[in-house]
């Protein structure tokens, strides 16, 4: 029996060969896009599987609820509870405090490097599945300024040499000896630093001034992040009323709020809800997840009404086989299930093809850029098994409706030929699916349109400094003057100039900027660290002041603002701010000038206070060449670059590239622009079978009428007005939900384009056209065709 279902399903497909390509190629659109996903949702559930106990492991989070009765949950916890709860040693067979305050520049003597970090103990090991390729693990994170590098850290600096014993300087907090480096981690985690030094240093650097002292109070919730692995003969609930102990301890001595702590297991840390504040998880949120995946079955959903609309259609065709098989025994779940075999036989067709499309994705990345939308992955026998799965549901999913329907005729009726569309309820379900697909479509053409020319209009805009022409070499202001003084020789070199941070991203950082030393009336206002060839080579225009006197005050004295911050600074005017102090970090400063206001932090963001000030510190020499010397000066820079800093890699930005590169969402917009495609031809499809079957059902109709003399035009009216309603109605419905979601996007930018209705009808247009060339094409070809061929058999 279900040789025959297979045998008859096949035949089905050769039969129908175009009805049976619409199906299989929107349906391998479609499963594409869930494959996507699947693979994406494998990745996010791959974290943290390799610890040794990872179902005994737990962080803890913090959870504040202050005077006025807000609340929030923080992933952070205050940095003695490791230490209380390490005291419990019938409850902890291990814990290890994380505190990532790292991130500064390191150096070996020969290379600068900027690295990220935590100090953290030797339990690391221990709480945690992480090797040493190098080192002992027992003791390489036990003794004051050791410090335990990644692999790729390592690499950096030393290449593949065994690096213990050898010294690391990072600029704030000092030299440090090298006591191991990292193994590759066997599987992902969330806990990803350069390097991790030993948490015995943080007592010495607190005592130094070059930490906070926050390593034994309990008021900065914020600092560091506490895991716990428990006893196997320990419970959760005995964890937490430990922690419950510790909060009533703080809390009767406290009267900023009520403190709790949580647990949290370590396989809920990635991927997680996103409820918690401080999170450094590295999985997508379940609710990204979740959203993804309600994509993927929308458009699978469209491609199955596809397969349930075209099947309802030649259901015509199938009548008397129908009522022959049921007239000679066939039950009607024998009728059922031979139609559901059809519909998953051909779902494995697109399943084949789908993994083609895939297999191109995974090659060439289109949808990545900076950002893993599709992980390395490989394909192993649960991807498999997930894959078939997903093919068997979709064919379920597809077939289900229409075997539910046919296998309900009743013989009679069939055998008498009296079936017609009335059986079948008339058009009314073919209409919803077909509306519906071309709802989502137009929807989709809307938002992508929106997307890029926002998107289009950030990397074109006027950011009010000049980006052209100029390239940014990252260097150690100890180390640059030699550098700076050979470039200045070279012809192609127009101005040098240094800041911290490059214009047009993130400032170098922010600060509480007052007209007194009283902290209260101050205002948190972002800077950076520049010297005076920063303005001119930027061309940022000076409304009131002068420049910095030089390129680098030996001792910071003078800053100067934008017109934001002289205003919120409660100047009178610009004029008046100049000459006047500040105070910012416990220092006084003069205002040398102000700046017109520019967007420093791109034009996705309104301009906000900003100042520039004029100190040494981590800088990218900025060099303005001459246009008609670019390649030669460059070539020139590199030279005097392995001449000043011999064995070093010359690194090197343009800042315009580099602006375009910011705005740049050719990933997304590829990625978008799929999905556009999906559902564009998914609908297409459909509407081009409908039409062809509809064509060939009326192919009498016609004839006749056209030998009664009903012109070509008359005849493509008749069989065309009523697709070209459906797809005025799909207009109406999806224009102003395109419309809304394109605004609610475009809100989320301080600068953006005019996007009106005007644009969602163009895309409504454009949608338009292709249902027209689909139905005409149709109709033109059936009305000038010869009637006496289709009336020859009567």
């Amino acid at each position: 029996m279900i040789r025959t279902y297979f045998r008859i399903a096949w035949r089905s497909l050769l039969k129908n060969k175009l009805f049976s390509f619409i199906n299989i190629f929107g349906l391998a659109l479609a499963m594409s896009v869930g494959m996507m996903v699947m693979i994406r949702v494998k990745d996010s559930l791959s974290f943290d599987k390799f610890h040794p106990h990872p179902e005994y492991t737990y962080r803890i989070t913090s959870h504040i609820t202050n005077p006025e009765k807000l609340s929030w949950e923080l992933a952070s916890t205050p940095l003695p509870l490791q230490e209380i709860l390490e005291r419990d040693t019938l409850l902890a067979a291990a814990s290890v405090n994380l505190y990532p305050v790292i991130h500064e520049s390191a150096t070996d003597g020969a290379k600068d490097i900027v690295v990220s970090g935590s100090f953290t103990q030797s339990s690391f090991f221990d709480a945690f599945g992480f090797k040493l390729l190098h080192g002992n693990a027992a003791v390489a994170l036990s003794q004051p300024f050791s410090v335990v590098l990644s692999r790729s850290t390592s690499e950096k600096f030393f290449g593949t040499n065994n690096p213990v014993g050898k010294l690391l300087t990072l600029e704030k907090l000092g030299v440090f000896q090298i006591t191991g480096v990292l193994a590759e981690a066997p599987g992902k985690t969330h806990i990803s630093n350069d390097v991790y030094i030993s948490y015995t240093t943080v007592d010495k650097l607190e005592a130094l001034g070059k930490l906070p002292p926050k390593s034994k109070t309990f008021n900065s919730f914020e600092s560091g992040y506490t895991y716990i692995v428990l006893h196997e003969n320990q419970s959760r609930e005995k964890l937490q009323s430990a922690l419950d102990r510790v909060a009533g301890d703080i809390n009767q001595d406290s009267d900023h709020g009520i403190f709790r702590f949580k647990t949290q297991k370590l396989s809920a840390i990635s991927p997680n809800w996103g409820t918690l504040y401080n999170d450094f998880a590295r999985a997508a949120s379940w609710g990204k997840i979740i959203t993804e995946g309600t994509v993927a079955f929308i458009i699978l959903l469209a491609a199955c009404f596809n397969y349930t609309s075209l099947s309802i259609a030649r259901s015509l065709t199938r009548t008397r086989e129908i009522g022959i098989r049921k007239i000679a025994g066939a039950k009607r779940s024998q009728i059922f299930f031979q139609y559901i075999v059809e519909s998953v036989v051909l779902s494995f067709f697109a399943l084949l093809l789908a993994s083609v499309i895939l297999s191109f994705i995974l090659e060439y990345k289109p949808f990545n850029d900076g950002y893993e939308f599709i992980p390395e992955t490989s394909v192993d026998w649960i991807l498999i098994l997930s894959f078939t799965g997903f093919a068997l549901f979709a064919g379920l999913l597809a077939g289900v409706m229409p075997s539910w329907i046919l296998s309900s005729f009743k013989a009679v009726k069939m055998l008498r030929n009296t079936m017609t569309e009335n059986i079948m309820g008339g058009m009314t379900l073919r209409k919803i699916l077909l509306v519906f697909q071309f709802s989502i479509s137009l929807v989709v053409l809307i938002f992508l349109t929106a997307f890029y020319r926002q998107f289009s209009f950030m990397e074109q805009a006027d950011q009010g400094f000049t980006k052209e022409n100029i390239v940014a070499i990252p260097v150690q202001p100890k180390e640059s003057d030699s550098f700076r003084n050979e470039i200045t020789r070279i012809a192609g070199v127009q101005i040098v100039g240094s800041i911290s941070s490059i214009f047009g991203d993130h400032p170098t950082g922010s600060a509480n900027i007052g007209l007194s030393h009283d902290s209260q009336r101050s205002v948190k206002i972002d800077y950076y660290f520049c010297d005076a060839g920063a303005i001119p080579i930027n061309e940022l225009q000076i409304v009131a002041g002068a420049n910095f006197d030089s390129y680098t005050e030996s001792r910071e004295q003078s800053i100067i603002l934008n017109q934001k911050a002289v205003h919120v600074l409660g100047f009178q005017n610009i004029h008046a701010a100049v000459g006047e102090s500040v105070w910012i970090d416990s220092a006084q400063l003069r205002i040398v000038g102000v700046v017109k206001d520019f967007y420093n932090k791109g034009v996705a963001n309104a301009i906000a206070p900003m100042a520039l000030r004029n100190r040494a510190a981590n800088q990218n020499l900025m060099v303005k060449i001459n246009p008609n010397a670019l390649q030669q000066t460059t070539y020139q820079l590199e030279k005097v670059w392995s001449k000043v800093y011999p064995g070093r890699i010359f690194t090197y930005t343009w800042l315009d590239k580099e602006n375009a590169r910011r705005y740049d969402q050719a990933a997304t917009i590829s990625l978008l622009g799929f999905l556009a495609f999906m559902t564009v031809a998914i609908a297409s499809l459909g509407l081009l079978g409908l039409v062809v079957f509809t064509v060939e059902t009326r192919r009498k109709e016609i004839s006749i009428r056209k030998i009664i003399g009903a012109s070509v035009g008359q005849l493509i009216n008749l069989l065309s007005k009523g697709y070209i309603k459906l797809l005025v109605i799909a207009g109406i419905i999806a224009i102003p939900i395109g419309y809304l979601l394109s605004t609610f996007f475009l809100m989320n930018f301080a600068n953006r384009v005019s996007f009106g209705a005007g644009s969602a009808i163009t895309a409504f247009g454009f949608l338009l056209l292709i249902g027209l060339a689909m139905i005409i094409s149709q109709t033109f070809r059936a009305s000038i065709q010869n009637p006496v061929k289709n009336l020859r058999n009567d």
